[in-house]
């Protein structure tokens, strides 16, 4: 038998996601607008040029590249670790 308030948790859920989703959607956007506009209309006052003087650009083949394959990878290691630990196997989780 299920509790009534467990049941109404439940129902909130979808709605309270889709809340911190739009959230973050709101919070991000002026961010990657100013970026694009930056990048694509670039003003006077940073002479014309993008990206402006003195700003290092890192070589996309370089520690990037190294980075791309680390990422999968470990969330590949945990989800394995996770299903582990549900599956009663802690030795194959360490």
């Amino acid at each position: 038998m299920k509790f009534p308030i467990i049941l109404q948790v439940d129902k909130k859920r979808p709605r309270e996601g889709s809340v911190i989703s739009f959230s973050e959607v709101m919070f991000l956007f002026p961010f990657f607008w100013a970026s694009s506009h930056s990048s694509l209309a670039p003003t006077v006052e940073i002479s014309g040029i993008w990206p402006p003087k003195g700003i290092g650009v890192l070589d996309p083949w370089e520690i990037p590249l190294l980075n791309t394959p680390i990422l999968p990878s470990s969330g590949a290691v945990v989800t394995w670790a996770h299903h582990a630990i549900l599956a009663g196997k802690e030795k194959q989780a360490v």
